[in-house]
């Protein structure tokens, strides 16, 4: 899904396809908002077809139903909201974020916290810290095997994924995505889920050593799936919109949801949001079952409000992050822990590749 370099870059890596049925977000019965006349948010945006997504899905549905218009900007960068708050100068409402933030920008002191007698966390899917005081998450997204058709029998988890002898051939890992690389490493070596934080660097690099020769590290995700798709790798870790878009495309590719790993998106409200009550009126619509089914047939990414998959239909929700193909398989990442550890984790991995 999203990739954004932790020293503030933005580098994301969005669902290449947006698929049908968006026009949900604005038949489905929303529950009753008070309409504001002339008033607006100011949405900060990953933009792309993902933002057309959120357009179609949420923005037009919202202003509809409360008057309240959402403007979009792109840039969200962490260092453009630390100096605006510093500044006193905050143009932003809501920003989306990927997790770290909710903890970084909380410790910062650039975020106003959630009013939870407006928004309904009670609706969100069970996880550690995917709702905090600053912070309600927006949808989900996962890394999973992908693999190669060819192999028979099909690799079955994590300890495959590391099986050259039993599995040969190159496998292929997201260059900037630490977390996912280490935590593959460490599962496929035993450590049970539950005990996966905090991580074992060490032993993750110690692992992924046995595969040094095979592996292959891509720096854009289009990169990856070509790696699958025209079978210079055999099998690896891939995001799971881009694993669906490359099997739908035709390569000889099937996903395993046995290794999934699976994490979300936030969304926060910058300190001295201008439009405050708005934005909080705005996040409060965006956890709603109706509002999560629009979003979810309008890109596919996951919600995460298990209700709204009662609203979808089962083909649709069949591809969906977190969906039924992934129930009981995926592994909800820690985000609390790579918040504070990534940089030095990120340092050892680095010097490991160059090793």
């Amino acid at each position: 899904m999203m990739k954004q370099a932790r020293n503030g870059r933005l580098a994301l890596s969005r669902r290449s396809v947006l698929l049908g049925g968006a026009a949900l977000g604005g038949a489905l019965a929303m529950p009753s908002i008070v309409r504001a006349a002339n008033e607006e948010i100011v949405f900060a945006t990953w933009g792309g077809s993902w933002e057309e997504a959120m357009r179609t899905a949420w923005f037009d549905p919202f202003t509809a139903k409360t008057g309240i218009k959402v403007k979009t900007i792109s840039g969200n960068t962490y260092g453009k909201i630390e100096a605006m708050v510093k500044a006193g100068r905050t143009e932003w409402d809501v920003v989306e974020t990927l997790p770290d933030f909710q903890w970084v920008g909380a410790e910062k002191g650039l975020l106003e916290p959630i009013d939870f007698s407006v928004v309904d966390k009670s609706l969100v899917m069970p996880g550690e810290d995917m709702v905090t005081t600053y912070s309600i998450p927006q949808v989900l997204f996962a890394e999973v095997m992908t693999y190669n058709t060819k192999l028979d029998p099909p690799p079955q988890g994590w300890a495959d994924l590391y099986d050259t002898k039993t599995f040969p051939g190159n496998r292929v890992f997201d260059g900037d995505d630490v977390q996912a690389t280490m935590e593959s490493a460490l599962l496929a070596d035993g450590v049970a889920p539950a005990s996966l934080y905090p991580l074992d660097v060490d032993r993750a690099l110690k692992k992924l050593t046995t595969i040094r020769d095979q592996a292959m590290f891509f720096e854009t995700n289009a990169q990856g799936e070509q790696f699958m798709s025209d079978g210079q790798a055999v099998m690896g870790m891939l995001p799971d919109g881009r694993a669906i878009n490359i099997r739908n495309n035709g390569a000889p590719v099937q996903i395993q949801y046995n290794a999934t790993i699976m994490t979300w998106s936030t969304m926060v409200i910058i300190k001295g949001a201008p439009n405050l009550t708005a934005a909080q009126k705005f996040l409060a619509y965006t956890l709603t079952p109706e509002a999560q089914a629009a979003i979810a047939m309008a890109y596919t990414y996951g919600p995460v409000v298990p209700k709204a998959l009662d609203l979808i239909p089962p083909e649709r929700a069949k591809i969906l992050t977190g969906g039924p193909e992934m129930k009981g398989k995926a592994i909800l990442r820690g985000e609390k822990w790579w918040s504070q550890n990534l940089a030095a984790a990120t340092e050892k991995f680095n010097a490991w590749k160059l090793g």
